[in-house]
């Protein structure tokens, strides 16, 4: 029987996370990659790069327990168990429907395509984003730029702040890595026992200066100046400017724009949305194209809360409803698995973290089981890395 070709583009959690679910998890895995090659209905290939980056850790490269190195795997090893083709290259254009796949070295053909192809950020929404900030975000190389300009300084205006793209409805950014560096920061300025010599402002336009809550509290605990609802209209040199004109001195910024799919789903056949994400459907279907799929941060909710994310927990459920919908189709049958919507993180604080939870069902979690505001919470945090790493290098 002719094995089905499958494509997965990128190598982040939602692709991932596919593979997780497509594949049953192998019992021995030293051979299970040669047993595969005897047994498997699949002719599976994954174009990236190879290197797995654990973007919740990365803050925590403020305080130095997190580096470059220890947020970043090399995926290939995990793929070969799989009997997964890994091509190092970069994807430029999808076209006959998603059936043909373009890279900078060549092409490719598929039965079916799944995409985890993460985000574009919208740095052009504010000028001189790019040029004077820097973001958690972009990975831990910019990460480790930032920690080593803030170790210079013995004094002096730290800002830090987000903005989410809510035009599809729901959040698209990353506001919890943000919270986390803020108090990251304090805890590491207290620790050398010069917080007091610092300023260290919070800003968001989608917060407003009203807003209450466990996070908000915990700022305002730890002296954190709350500039809830501004947005500057322009980074510059040495700090930020107002729409008026007014100069607001910062010797550092952290900045995470909003996000949008990357401008291969705006060139290519793929449908996009008015917020500029892939457009799925509640099965993880992207719209008008058969067998082809996408989750995380590249891709949109059909009829979503507006308090849910996109990318980490919420891209699991969605890579698995992918795998489990893919498979189906592959039978015969139509797609009917869809996802829960669900926002489930630990803002890990160093010597505090808070637990923050909602469910569109408003069904009970496994983190029920642990309290929502505890510095115990730090070690459950760091368990689930450690077990999610472990298992993407050794199993």
């Amino acid at each position: 029987m002719k094995k089905k070709k499958i494509i997965i583009v990128g190598n982040g959690f939602a692709s991932l996370f596919f593979i997780q679910y497509f594949l049953c998890s192998p019992l021995f895995p030293f051979f299970t990659g040669s047993l595969r090659k005897l047994i498997s209905k699949y002719d599976i290939t994954l174009i990236g790069n190879g290197k797995f980056i654990y973007f919740p850790a990365i803050p925590e490269m403020i305080i130095r327990k997190k580096s470059r190195e220890s947020v970043t795997i090399d995926i290939r090893p995990f793929l070969k168990r799989r009997n997964i083709r890994f091509i190092d290259d970069v994807v430029t254009d999808i076209q006959e429907g998603g059936r043909t796949v373009i890279t900078r070295k060549g092409q490719y053909s598929n039965d079916a395509l799944f995409l985890g192809i993460g985000p574009a950020f919208l740095e052009e929404d504010i000028p001189g984003t790019h040029e004077y900030t820097y973001s958690p975000c972009a990975g831990p190389d910019e990460m480790e730029a930032f920690v080593q300009k803030f170790e210079t300084l013995d004094s002096g205006v730290i800002y830090l702040g987000f903005k989410i793209n809510k035009k599809d409805g729901f959040v698209a950014g990353r506001a919890g890595q943000m919270y986390e560096s803020a108090t990251l920061l304090d805890f590491a300025l207290k620790k050398k026992g010069i917080r007091e010599k610092f300023d260290i402002h919070f800003f968001s336009s989608n917060t407003s200066p009203g807003d209450t809550g466990l996070i908000t509290d915990s700022l305002k605990a730890r002296n954190i100046i709350l500039d809830y609802g501004y947005e500057p209209a322009e980074f510059v040199a040495g700090g930020m400017k107002d729409a008026d004109g007014t100069f607001r001195k910062a010797d550092l910024v952290l900045f995470s724009p909003g996000i949008v799919a990357p401008e291969l789903a705006r060139k290519s056949c793929l449908p996009v949305s008015p917020g500029g994400h892939i457009d799925v459907d509640k099965y993880g279907q992207v719209k008008g194209l058969n067998n082809v799929f996408a989750a995380g941060d590249c891709a949109n909710h059909e009829n979503p809360p507006e308090w849910v994310p996109h990318q980490a927990h919420m891209a699991q459920f969605r890579a698995q409803a992918a795998a489990k919908n893919l498979r189906a189709l592959f039978s015969g049958k139509p797609a009917s698995h869809t996802y829960r919507h669900e926002l489930s993180c630990i803002l890990n604080m160093e010597n505090d973290a808070i637990w923050l939870s909602a469910s569109a069902d408003n069904k009970r979690t496994v983190f029920d089981l642990f309290p929502r505001h505890s510095r115990k919470l730090v070690g459950v945090k760091n368990a689930f890395e450690k077990l999610y790493l472990f298992y993407l290098r050794y199993l």
